[in-house]
Parts: C-alpha cells; structure tokens; sequence
C-alpha cells in the first residue's frame, strides 16, 4: 500500500511513502524548494528519482539531497542536462506545443541548476527496494534521451514521456518523437494503472498511440 502526495513545484512532484520510507519523486523550480521539503519532514525519505533532466523537474535537486541527506537518482543519458538543458534540441508539435517550447527554451537559457552528481544512475528493471520502496524502473526515452518511468504497484510516474497541460496524452516536447511513441505504447501495454503526469491530474492508463 502506498500513500502519495502530490506537491505542485512548477511541475508536479510526488511524495511516494510505503510503510515506514518514502521517496521523492522531482524536485520542481526554484521558490518551491521549502515546501516540498516541509512535506518530506518525518517521512523518512531516502531516495531523490528524477524522472528526466529539464529545469521544472530537477533545479531543487541539490538543495533537498542536501538538506534530507539523501542521494539522487536518474538515468545516465540526462545527466549532461543537468549543466546545459540545451545541449540536445527540443522538437514541438502543434500551436501548444511551440508555444510550450518557445517558453521552455527561455527558461533554460536564463535559469540556473545548482550543480550536482547523481550518485545512483537507475536503468531499465532496477528494483527501488533498498530505498524502502517496491517499485521498478522503466526506461521511456523520447521526452528526453533519459526519461524514466517509476511504477508502484497499479500506479505509474511517467514524468513527461505523457503529459496532462491541455488534455491527457503524448508530451507536447520531445527529442525523439519515434522514441517517445514507442515509450507511450509501453506504457499502454502496461495495462490497468493510475498514470501521474509530470504535468497535469493522474488519470486511468489508455491507448495512448492511435
């Protein structure tokens, strides 16, 4: 049984607890840092996963390892965003995807990520059962080149390899829009789950692809 707590930060992060540990899934934007942290308090945290390497999802990263004195989690392929959200090109589809893009550049060129090292790079069935937690890790590339997924038992984290801005469904950005296809069939095939966005209201798992 887990217990999940939505926190709003720029984009969404989610308190995962079970029993007597808990993990914190993406960190949200600068300003929101205090009160993701005063959600933690006495909770037992013991793992930081980013589910990708874009601003909104990792910029209080280093300040709450820090100040819960726990590692941070992510998969290899985005590490190098965390210096340069602009080292690979961002695609959009639609008016409301440039628009989101147009936006999403900006904030990469004038906003600052306090540099740290993940110490656990998470792959593709990694288990999350040191950290208290029984959940598994699935790799959806697309959004980004590292995006990750982590499913708890019927619930699954997709940070933005799904998004819920305008409506539930494929991510608005993406580097690789085949990739990120792909990572949304799987996620489909996954079956009858509750999916929480990065971006918008949890939703019941669908077709995804049409």
């Amino acid at each position: 049984m887990y217990n999940i707590t939505q926190i709003k930060a720029g984009s969404n992060c989610y308190l995962v607890s079970q029993e007597d540990s808990s993990i914190l899934i993406d960190t949200g934007l600068k300003g929101n840092e205090k009160k993701i942290l005063e959600a933690c308090q006495g909770k037992n945290v013991k793992l930081i996963v980013l589910t990708h390497g874009h601003i909104d999802h990792i910029q209080n990263a280093a300040y709450l390892a820090k100040q819960l004195q726990v590692p941070i989690a992510m998969h290899k392929s985005d590490v190098v965003l965390i210096q340069n959200n602009l080292c690979r090109e961002m695609k959009s589809k639609g008016f409301l995807g440039n628009i989101v893009r147009f936006f999403s550049v900006m904030s990469a060129k004038h906003t600052v990520i306090q540099s740290f090292i993940p110490e656990v790079i998470l792959k593709e069935g990694d288990k999350l059962l040191k950290y208290g937690i029984d959940g598994e890790v699935l790799e959806l590339p697309g959004h980004t080149e590292g995006s990750i997924g982590i499913m708890l038992g019927n619930n699954l984290f997709v940070g933005d390899a799904l998004m819920n801005m305008f409506g539930p469904g494929e991510s608005l950005l993406y580097e690789n829009y085949e990739e990120m296809q792909k990572s949304a069939k799987k996620i489909t095939d996954e079956g009858k789950k509750i999916i929480y966005f990065g971006h918008g209201k949890a939703v019941e798992n669908r077709r995804w692809v049409r």
